[in-house]
């Protein structure tokens, strides 16, 4: 699989797969908007031939994107094969795999009055059980893994605009620091999820309460407390520990979800608070405030 920390020789190869439903065609989008040469619906046995037309109708692009997903039929059962002779090319591959929960895929199904792809006629959860077996060994593979179910289309836009923009250098780790709120659900593509409620909740504070952790009042106020400074100097030595060794085993992106009660103060403050004390030349850190929003 690529490493990051290569020379890069030829555009960068990123191969959109996973669920339907799940948010592939955003995705690709995001790409466009970057600049790459972007094709969907493609069968993995024509990807190398693509790859040939596209170098030469547009030297010099950014990268390549493809979807490549169950929709190809018969001819997506060779994917696994077709990976692996492109990983060991001097290209840099990437494997974004989309995912969400059986039961958001259901409610977008039912809410688009769509059909999955397979199985139609067996009812929508079946189809979306078949789905996921056919991708299972694809899934193994992937480099990067978004799951959506909580993540708007703006949020996975972000995500794959933090991990891909040609705006920052692609050549280091990624660590995504996001907020949430646990009466919302704990993001389900976290690699660490830390618990903020240790500390006193601003939101019983008078002038606070309608406040965020991206006001100083509110940060100050939480960075304040002891149990705040401690938190934040746990995550960080952990995070300090593991980082480095990722790359051995070809994991260049971390997310680090930090939860409070409702998403919009303590979890805001601390991961505002570790984003400058993670700032590194070996790394790039994004920031997500998935639920400030909210009511």
């Amino acid at each position: 699989m690529y490493n990051p920390l290569m020379e890069i020789l030829k555009p960068r190869l990123v191969i959109v797969t996973g669920m339907s439903g799940a948010g592939k065609s955003t995705a690709l989008r995001c790409f466009e908007d970057l600049g790459y040469f972007c094709l969907d619906n493609i069968p993995p046995r024509l990807i190398e031939t693509l790859l040939q037309l596209s170098e030469q109708a547009q030297a010099g692009m950014q990268g390549i994107a493809i979807v490549c997903d169950v929709r190809s039929g018969n001819l997506f059962d060779d994917v696994s094969e077709v990976v692996e002779k492109l990983s060991g090319d001097d290209r840099p591959l990437d494997i974004l795999y989309i995912d969400c929960d059986d039961d958001v895929l259901v409610n977008r199904f039912k809410e688009a009055r769509r059909l999955p792809p397979l199985g139609a006629e067996s009812g929508i959860e079946q189809s979306i059980a078949m789905e996921r077996r056919k991708l299972d060994a694809l899934k193994q593979l992937a480099t990067v893994s978004i799951d959506t179910s909580s993540l708007s289309p703006s949020q996975l836009r972000n995500r794959v605009l933090s991990v891909y923009s040609k705006d920052v250098d692609s050549n280091r780790f990624l660590v995504t620091l996001m907020s949430f709120g646990f009466k919302y659900g704990v993001p389900p593509d976290a690699d660490f999820v830390f618990d903020t409620r240790i500390i006193p909740n601003p939101f019983y504070v008078a002038g606070l309460r309608k406040l965020t952790g991206n006001d100083k009042a509110v940060y100050d106020y939480v960075m304040k407390h002891s149990q705040a400074g401690e938190l934040a100097d746990s995550i960080q030595a952990m995070l300090e520990l593991v980082i480095p060794r990722y790359p051995d085993v070809h994991k260049y992106n971390v997310v680090v979800a930090i939860g409070c009660t409702g998403g919009k103060h303590r979890s805001v403050s601390l991961v505002n608070h570790l984003e400058k004390q993670l700032q590194g030349p070996e790394r790039r850190i994004g920031v997500q405030h998935r639920d400030v929003e909210k009511l």
